[in-house]
């Protein structure tokens, strides 16, 4: 059904979904000591980002070796 290449990039994507959500729910949990927490939210907005750009970056290293 998928092939290798769209499998990683399939898992990539939850990676990031579940770590997305993982901080909305800590977020939603703690709302006492988060009542306007910014580091939150950046990392919401840049956690799935950033473990895209190591995977990728670690990807090209293992392959240039």
């Amino acid at each position: 059904m998928f092939d290798k290449g769209n499998l990683k990039y399939l898992t990539i994507w939850i990676i990031s979904i579940a770590l997305s959500l993982g901080f909305k729910l800590y977020g939603l949990k703690h709302l006492e000591q988060l009542s306007i927490n910014y580091e939150i939210v950046l990392l919401m907005v840049f956690a799935p980002s950033l473990v895209v750009t190591i995977i990728i970056i670690l990807k090209k290293l293992l392959k240039t070796n």
